[in-house]
């Protein structure tokens, strides 16, 4: 789920008044992942041109946190790569690289003993 909140190129705007946030995308498609992320409980909130912030729910104490990834790099999608990607840093200082697309291409880079998630 994170993945979907993070891996997209939205932007998001934030009412002041009601703290409701509405998005803008490229596509219909793209909205729909980062929605769907949104309801176990992983919302994207802001993007700034360095920065992504999540807004993810803890299921045991039922508290959110807000979490800030800095956003290092975006592979956009093409025809060619049939995926997407982002390259971001959390705030543990980790490096993370995450990709959506094809299941035909996605499949292809996992690893022999991970087929059985085809």
């Amino acid at each position: 789920m994170c993945l979907l909140a993070l891996c997209h190129t939205a932007i998001s705007e934030v009412d002041e008044k009601t703290v409701k946030v509405s998005y803008e995308a490229e596509s219909p498609d793209e909205a729909a992942f980062f929605i769907a992320a949104r309801e176990p409980g992983f919302e994207f909130y802001e993007r700034t041109q360095l920065t992504i912030l999540l807004r993810e729910l803890n299921s045991a104490s039922g508290k959110i946190t807000e979490r800030t990834y800095k956003l290092l790099n975006i592979l956009q999608f093409t025809i060619a790569r049939k995926r997407m990607s982002v390259i971001v840093r959390d705030e543990e200082g980790k490096l993370l690289l995450l990709s959506k697309g094809a299941d035909s291409v996605m499949f292809e880079w996992l690893a022999k003993d991970g087929r059985e998630f085809e």
